[in-house]
């Protein structure tokens, strides 16, 4: 994998090394004073998450659904290990008050012609990610619990990522916000017990990065699970 490379108004500097099918540095939108280019993976999650699901069912497991837990002891008697990775959910489940909703709101628009994505962190947060069938506009970072869409920020993020893209704004086919998790102290990966004595594995708190750290903290779950529970039965 070519390291990254960053936006020079020469076309030429950094094209050499990049991947035959990877866009050259010249290629970061106008609309960026400069930027970096770098080849990584990128998961279309309308597609990887039913990948996920179906992996865990021919697993042996099972979804339940709607479930509300007021405390963890209310977990069934018939699981003695119980993997809590409740998200948000951990605020007042664990209880954990230093967990924060770090809201996010995106705009559903059509399918776009660009092969990458494009991220920028700086103020105000903006990304557009194509998928298979659509694409991802974002986005937003706030402090808050409230998870009805707003109009008035799905149109500053149309603007803003057209602007980015050098495009027409495209119609909205839908909206949608999530609650991350955000931990200050960081994730919590830990084994504990529960006041009924049962063994449990913390697992919350990776804020916006859920997808990028799961697969290493799942290995890590299963680390610990073993470590407390050696007769538990863990792929």
């Amino acid at each position: 994998m070519p390291g990254p490379h960053r936006r020079n108004r020469n076309p030429s500097v950094g094209d050499a090394a990049r991947r035959p099918n990877s866009p050259p540095a010249s290629e970061i939108p106008d609309a960026f004073a400069n930027g970096f280019r770098l080849d990584v993976p990128l998961t279309d999650t309308t597609r990887y998450l039913d990948y996920l699901t179906a992996r865990f069912r021919a697993a042996g497991g099972e979804i339940e659904s709607p479930l509300h837990l007021d405390r963890l002891e209310e977990v069934s008697p018939e699981f003695d290990l119980i993997i809590n990775c409740a998200g948000i959910g951990a605020k007042s489940l664990v209880p954990d008050p230093s967990l924060e909703s770090h809201r996010g709101q995106v705009v559903i628009v059509p399918k776009i012609q660009n092969r990458y994505a494009i991220v920028c962190d700086d103020p105000p947060l903006l990304y557009a990610i194509p998928r298979s069938h659509d694409c991802v506009f974002g986005g937003t970072n706030e402090l808050s619990h409230d998870r009805s869409p707003d109009p008035s920020t799905s149109a500053r993020i149309i603007a803003e990522c057209s602007r980015a893209l050098g495009s027409i704004p495209p119609k909205i086919l839908a909206e949608r916000v999530g609650l991350r998790p955000f931990r200050a102290a960081g994730i919590c990966l830990e084994a504990d017990r529960l006041a009924d004595g049962r063994f449990i594995v913390h697992n919350y708190g990776h804020g916006g990065s859920g997808f990028t750290l799961s697969w290493g903290c799942a290995q890590e779950v299963i680390a610990l699970a073993r470590s407390i529970s050696p007769g538990c039965n863990l792929a």
